[in-house]
């Protein structure tokens, strides 16, 4: 089908007090559209920094996942983590001690939500998607909401619809088409899907994977659509439009149309609409199967980036465009009041109506739907909200100031909008990266969120009280005290907004649990008190917070008393301290301890226990600086605001496994400071995890004890302070744990779902309780972890004090130690994918012990020599077959 005319309303277009009111319009042929759509203002220097700076997160954004050679995230790499993942299920479990989880919320604040259904004869059963959380399920028309399957294959949830005659429930997987695939803790990431599912039933209790809709075609599900009359779901993806048709029963898959399809609308009559990634749209009438060049609707007019579409559906030739630029700018609204034949420009992007922002996210957040009852009317979501009627024009009828007396606030960034028609006016509902908003006159708004635990943290940190607190994305810093109403069991999940903005990293005092450390991006570090209630920086004359860093900013508190503290706070390529933060009697002062650390981002810094030595985690190098303790941080001593105090020296690491890779975290031992492990991310790779038993010698060595974790990134750990062989990972799939010191890993995500976790922290208040550990995920809240408080065996690093040798070794490996009792152990050798390659049991004596285990059949590389005794006397080190 040509697109015949399109229709300027510019020429008796007037701006009154931000309001645009239209009058008559006129007719323009193809060619004069054209050239009006094309006419651009010259873009100004604030647009480019502006643009540099969305530039320079996104730099920052890809690091983590990327795989370092190629520059991808190949789905076949995603692919076999998760069948390993699965696989391993299956194999008989090791650990003595399984983790076991409970969410801790928020359950008042939703995270970014892309998919959403009202059920079509169940009006109270509605769904809504979560991208990175998963499938939630209300039969409270909104006002509650459980998750279906906290261990459903792929949380990655982007569009939802139902089949009108069946009943069941169909969704689709994977972001990609909308964000970056590459992302974490810098910026929110896309993560990949694994396909379309559909219910078992009617009320979406069960779902299974449709198969034909698993191949990785389907792995970037952008938008999803029924017919309204016949069993046919459309569905958008990145490698075309596809339709997957449930008339005689089963699916039977037909591919409609090619190209990377990001949008989709259809129309009471069966005709489907959509739009391409560059913008392009094409119709496919009710009676055809597939379309083609023929189709294209708007050959006339194309503002060149992601197009939303609707529908009205009160009449089927009433379709709209709302169209951003290929910079992620305001295009323009375009509007057929004939299906596709003619279309009429409604307004053109400027600085008044461009919904999509400074930052110019068009490409990300774009939505568009017709008003039940008025085709005339449609309201429009990008960062702000908005409508436009043939009466008022365009306006913005919404705020994103979050405060209590503000009715009219909905969460910036929207991305779905659908009306609950049970109603008298319709309910409109917004679905976007704070949850769920619902409107009957949209004028006033209401948070439908409770429940809806789809928070997407980065960090999180808690105190004594339990009180825990994280920076997420796009939703500031919250903390969770327990106070506000419980839904689900006690305590309340309630969460409370203490800083706002992007949230990062977070610091709780461990010896006031009142104060608070908060940051956003770009560096700006903020501290509190009274639980956030108020805050303030803390820069002074040296650091004046003006220098930006990088997008995700890390820094780290370390404590010998509320008047002896230490935050280190990466800029750049160097490392600051603010020496005495966490007292707010007197100024702080801020001192340069680190310089010239080299290219490319901090990622991550951990202090040894008695503050001494700082690991900083980098893109491909591990730095250390030494002889903190022994600085003289005072004015007088150091007046150059750029010198490092004297006593301090700094080292990079020589660590050959972490070559063009991303060190995504370093942990040292609480116990041992010479005990620090390694994390990296990028897929592609079969190193993972790296460990050193003498990190603070002048050259240390690091082993992988990656064994047999499924090929991911992984994100953070913790060693257990009561037994540093438990070692326990935050990975792109939930949680992982070893007792072996990394011989043999299991999946540890009873309780909590396979959800991206970035960061952990362990605390053990107590010396005589054991740890508590909390998560912070990337979609599902805060989870908490008691399952190590009791009956924890109380085991250092070396049970025993054991020597092996020679190491390297050709043809037998010794061991040598002594034990206060006779008894029998079990000897274990295992290779470093975790397979058990020789064992024996050996009756040892009171006193010294000397056991040979013959070597020379085995292949060259590193193995995990262990011991175990009846009595739970251990021993764990590795050696090298050359």
């Amino acid at each position: 089908m040509s697109m015949n005319k399109i229709i300027p309303a510019f020429s008796s277009l007037a701006v009154v007090a931000g309001v645009f009111y239209l009058g008559t319009s006129e007719r323009l042929s193809n060619s004069e559209g054209l050239d009006l759509m094309l006419s651009k203002s010259n873009t100004t220097e604030e647009q480019k920094s502006e643009e540099q700076g969305i530039r320079g997160a996104l730099e920052s954004i890809y690091s983590w996942r990327l795989n370092e050679k190629t520059q991808t995230v190949e789905p076949e790499w995603v692919e076999q983590a998760i069948a390993q993942a699965d696989a391993m299920k299956t194999v008989s479990k090791r650990l003595s001690k399984k983790l076991e989880w409970r969410n801790m919320g928020p359950d008042n604040v939703g995270g970014r939500l892309r998919g959403f259904l009202m059920h079509g004869t169940k009006k109270n059963l509605w769904f809504a998607g979560s991208v990175s959380g998963g499938l939630f399920r209300s039969n409270t028309y909104g006002q509650s909401w459980t998750p279906v399957n906290d261990m459903a294959e792929n949380l990655s949830v982007t569009c939802i619809a139902q089949l009108p005659i069946s009943g069941k429930i169909l969704y689709g997987t994977g972001e990609g088409g909308f964000t970056n695939l590459a992302g974490t803790k810098n910026g929110s990431p896309a993560f990949y899907g694994s396909g379309v599912y559909i219910s078992t039933d009617d009320e979406g209790t069960d779902f299974e994977l449709v198969n034909t809709a698993k191949d990785t075609r389907f792995w970037q599900c952008n938008e999803m659509v029924a017919h309204p009359s016949e069993d046919i779901i459309y569905v958008a993806t990145e490698s075309g439009l596809f339709a997957l048709d449930y008339s005689s029963g089963t699916a039977a898959l037909t591919r409609v149309g090619g190209g990377a399809m990001r949008d989709l609308a259809i129309g009471l009559d069966g005709s489907v609409w959509c739009a391409s990634s560059s913008g392009a749209i094409y119709k496919k009438a009710p009676s055809a199967t597939t379309i083609g060049p023929s189709d294209l609707v708007n050959s006339g007019f194309n503002t060149g980036g992601r197009t939303a579409l609707a529908v009205s559906p009160d009449d089927a030739n009433y379709v709209y465009a709302l169209g951003s630029k290929s910079n992620g700018s305001m295009g323009a609204l375009y509007r057929t009041t004939d299906g596709g034949e003619n279309w009429e420009i409604l307004f053109s992007g400027n600085s008044v109506n461009d919904l999509f922002g400074p930052n110019r996210q068009g490409w990300f957040d774009n939505v568009i739907s017709v008003v039940p009852g008025n085709k005339n009317d449609v309201l429009m979501g990008g960062v702000t909200l908005a409508e436009w009627d043939e009466i008022n024009g365009f306006r913005e009828i919404a705020s994103t100031f979050n405060a209590p007396w503000n009715r009219g606030y909905v969460h910036s960034d929207k991305h779905m909008i659908q009306w609950d028609t049970s109603t008298k006016p319709a309910t409109c509902i917004i679905g976007c990266d704070g949850g769920l908003f619902s409107s009957k006159d949209q004028s006033v708004w209401t948070q439908i969120n409770r429940g809806f635990t789809t928070l997407q943290l980065y960090n999180v940190a808690a105190n004594e009280l339990g009180y825990v607190v994280g920076g997420s994305q796009d939703n500031g810093t919250y903390l969770i005290n327990f106070t506000g109403n419980s839904f689900g069991g006690e305590p309340s999940k309630t969460g409370i907004s203490i800083y706002g903005g992007d949230g990062f990293d977070v610091e709780f005092s461990k010896f006031d649990p009142n104060i608070v450390f908060m940051s956003t991006y770009y560096g700006n570090v903020a501290r509190t008190s009274n639980l956030g209630q108020s805050s303030s920086t803390f820069w002074d004359d040296r650091q004046d917070g003006g220098v930006q860093s990088d997008f995700y900013t890390t820094y780290n508190l370390w404590e010998k008393s509320l008047d002896s503290s230490r935050l280190y706070l990466a800029k750049n390529n160097q490392v600051w301290a603010a020496i005495n933060p966490t007292d707010f009697a007197n100024p702080v002062n801020w001192f340069l301890v680190g310089n010239n650390l080299g290219n490319g981002r901090i990622v991550e810094m951990d202090y040894t226990p008695e503050g001494n030595h700082l690991f900083i985690a980098k893109s491909g190098a591990v730095w250390r600086l030494d002889n903190l303790n022994d600085a003289e941080f005072t004015l007088e001593a150091n007046p150059t605001a750029n010198d490092i105090p004297d006593a301090i020296t700094q080292k990079k690491l020589s660590i050959p496994q972490v070559a063009g890779r991303v060190v995504t975290s370093v942990n040292v031992d609480p116990n041992d400071a010479n005990h620090v492990v390694l994390t990296l991310g990028a897929y592609g790779n079969s190193v993972y995890v790296l460990e050193s038993e003498d990190a603070l010698s002048e050259n240390p060595t690091f082993t992988n004890i990656t064994g047999n974790l499924p090929k991911m990134p992984v994100y953070d750990a913790v060693i257990d302070v009561d037994d540093a062989n438990r070692i326990v990972l935050g990975t792109e799939l939930g949680m992982w744990a070893t007792e072996d010191g990394g011989a043999t890993w299991e999946e540890a995500n009873d309780g909590m779902a396979r959800v991206p976790v970035f960061e952990m922290r362990a605390y053990e208040w107590r010396p005589w309780e054991g740890m508590t550990i909390y998560a912070g995920t990337h979609g599902r809240g805060y989870y908490k972890s008691e399952s190590l408080l009791t009956n924890t065996n109380k085991l250092k690093r070396e049970n025993v004090a054991w020597n092996v040798f020679p190491n390297p070794s050709t043809e037998k490996v010794n061991a040598s130690f002594s034990l206060i009792k006779a008894e029998t152990a079990k000897i274990s050798v295992y290779d470093l994918n975790g397979k058990l390659v020789k064992n024996t049991n050996e009756d040892l004596k009171k006193g010294a012990n000397t056991i040979s285990i013959s070597v020379g059949q085995l292949p060259l590389g590193y193995y995990i020599l262990r011991m175990e005794t009846e009595s739970g006397v251990s021993a764990t080190n590795k050696f090298l077959k050359k």
